[in-house]
């Protein structure tokens, strides 16, 4: 080979290395912003992924969505059980299983699922107390719950994983709480007995009465009373009627002024 030849060959490489290179470059700008639009919407994702695949981690994180209120507090126990692992992500797997009050596991459940931290809860199962009426409102759970784990880092900016969130359109009716109890609930409170109590005056927004203790008070309609609250008063008929919800019985109870 000449050397024209060899210099025309080494032109030539070059010009298709600088045409290579010319593409990438005007390619680059769109190429950039697709970058900065992917990175942008990962940095503002309402959910992340756990740094690493550490057990440890996720039961901090447990405790910590159980401590973060007093409706949201739960007693439980965490055995880990398994890990896998994707191409850029992975899952550890973990049985839950404890007890507390039902909004309270509903809260917990709640902030689990929709918080930061990407977290899975299946094959839940509630369970209601056998004990008495004082036990009503408490269940015991157990449920099987999927953590996943970043393999790849996938955001550049640190990120804020301990800000809780509460679904707060979840219904928190416990389904588990019987329509009608054997018994009423105590009189803790010391409100008035309105089967112990008489009426000894009253006005047309008013009425005076002797409660079960001897004491003698007054009532406006919409005050609350043992098992209920003043739902009228009749001033013609000299009567004042309430009612009363004894354990999931209604009951409308009617006092006349003593003669």
């Amino acid at each position: 080979m000449s050397e024209i030849e060899r210099l025309e060959q080494t032109v030539s490489e070059k010009q298709d290395d600088l045409n290579s290179k010319k593409a990438t470059s005007d390619a680059f700008p769109a190429l950039n912003e697709t970058y900065n639009k992917a990175v942008s919407i990962i940095e503002n994702y309402d959910k992340t992924l756990f740094d690493n695949p550490n057990p440890d981690d996720v039961f901090d994180y447990l405790d910590y969505i159980s401590n973060s209120d007093t409706l949201t507090k739960v007693y439980f126990d965490f055995n880990f059980t398994d890990s896998t692992a994707q191409d850029q992500y992975g899952m550890m797997y973990a049985d839950i299983s404890g007890y507390s009050k039902f909004v309270n596991v509903l809260n917990f459940i709640n902030k689990l699922e929709n918080s930061r931290l990407l977290n899975k809860v299946t094959q839940l199962s509630l369970v209601p107390a056998t004990g008495g009426a004082e036990e009503l409102d408490e269940i015991t759970f157990t449920f099987t719950l999927e953590s996943y784990y970043e393999r790849v880092p996938i955001q550049e900016n640190p990120r804020v994983t301990n800000s809780l969130v509460l679904n707060e359109e979840i219904s928190t009716y416990n389904p588990f709480y019987p329509l009608i109890q054997p018994t009423v609930p105590p009189n803790t409170e010391n409100l008035i007995n309105i089967e112990q109590s008489r009426i000894i005056g009253l006005t047309g927004t008013r009425i005076f009465i002797v409660d079960q203790n001897g004491n003698i008070t007054s009532l406006s309609e919409g005050d609350q009373v043992y098992l209920g609250e003043l739902e009228s008063i009749d001033l013609e008929s000299k009567s004042a009627t309430f009612n009363l919800n004894k354990g999931g019985i209604t009951e409308s109870v009617t006092l006349e002024l003593e003669r």
